[in-house]
């Protein structure tokens, strides 16, 4: 007896029983002899309309969105054709015959409204809609190879400051199999971490599903979640600066997570006195390179003398691109040297990096096949 624990349950016992004391009570008023009759037929009735909400179920909630659209139309069509039967091909009774004519045209023409909205639902998109009425918690988030090999996402999901429901299509599984499957070592090792990663995520939430519809048209892996976005008005989540790029001249919401990791780094200001240990040599002259803790490289003028020592420093110039942020910086006890960041600017950006003693590195923005 534990279905009846459940309210939806209840609701449709309650439901078949009203019906049929109510077509009992119909029968009995109409014709005293015919209450049985009426509460079968009621009890039927009811039957069938349980079943049918039950089949809603193996529906998609656009379709029966979009199959009520259509049946409407179909209705309003109808509600202007039937008066331009005549009745008289029915028979000799006027107001039967306008009955019959009236219930021919909400049939045929509400089902063929039904019928053609469902046939092309597809075609139909209501990304915008959804954006609107539904919640943060609601929207569904779909990740790409790059975002889950990352690692970051998981901490995200596991602090609650990432919600709602997270999709990984098909097509980003079979790519990151590729990718583990690489004779590659290193692409072979992110591949695995992706995988493993996909089942830590799994045990962080619930939410996790596998998106298996492909889009057998579409090469391209990225076009392909840019299309999936669209279907189902939902988010994408990446690490890919040229996917959001792309992905939001379609009008498609993105959530780059070194964007956001750039975001909340600590702010530097120029002027400002650090003292930073300098790893390595630049790729300028007399140029060393240190690290901030969060990873963000800082260029030292005049540091490469002091490779391997931890000096203190002034901030001269911070320079963000689009793989991350640079700063620029001169020894305290060295006078300022300009920086020329047209240079910098017309130069490969460098993306941040952890020191080498750093336990944390960081993973790359793409991963490539």
């Amino acid at each position: 007896m534990s279905f009846l624990r459940n309210p939806i349950y209840l609701t449709r016992l309650f439901f078949v029983l009203i019906t049929t004391l109510v077509g009992y009570w119909v029968g009995r008023v109409q014709v005293p002899s015919r209450g049985l009759d009426y509460s079968i037929v009621a009890f039927c009735l009811a039957n069938i309309l349980v079943l049918v909400e039950v089949s809603t179920n193996l529906i998609s909630s656009k379709k029966i969105l979009v199959s009520a659209v259509g049946l409407l139309f179909g209705l309003v069509i109808a509600w202007f054709i039937y008066p331009t039967i005549p009745p008289s091909i029915f028979g000799t009774d006027i107001e039967l015959g306008q009955l019959q004519a009236r219930i021919l045209c909400n049939l045929i023409f509400g089902y063929l409204g039904i019928i053609l909205a469902v046939k092309h639902a597809n075609r139909f998109s209501f990304s915008r809609l959804n954006f609107i009425m539904a919640s943060p918690s609601e929207i569904a988030r779909i990740l790409d190879t790059s975002v889950i090999v990352d690692g970051r996402i998981k901490e995200l999901i596991a602090s609650n400051f990432l919600q709602g429901n997270f999709l990984v299509p098909e097509f980003v599984l079979d790519e990151l199999q590729r990718i583990a499957d690489s004779a590659d070592p290193k692409k072979r090792a992110r591949g695995r971490r992706g995988l493993d990663m996909l089942d830590e995520i799994k045990d962080v939430t619930p939410r996790l599903a596998i998106w298996e519809k492909d889009y057998p048209d579409i090469k391209d892996v990225d076009h392909k979640l840019i299309a999936l976005a669209k279907e189902i008005g939902g988010e994408l989540v990446t690490n890919d600066y040229n996917l959001q790029k792309v992905a939001q001249l379609h009008k498609v919401r993105v959530l780059n997570i070194n964007e956001l990791a750039n975001l909340l780094k600590p702010s530097v200001f120029v002027g400002e006195t650090l003292t930073l240990f300098i790893s390595r040599e630049g790729k300028e002259p007399h140029q060393g390179v240190g690290y901030l803790e969060d990873g963000t490289m800082v260029v030292v003028e005049e540091g490469r003398s002091k490779i391997g020592t931890e000096v203190e420093l002034i901030v001269t110039s911070i320079l963000q691109t689009p793989a991350g942020r640079m700063v620029f910086a001169k020894l305290a006890d060295q006078p300022q040297t300009p920086v020329d960041l047209r240079a910098v600017r017309n130069s490969r950006p460098v993306a941040p990096q952890t020191p080498p003693a750093s336990p944390s590195p960081r993973v790359a923005d793409r991963v490539e096949e």
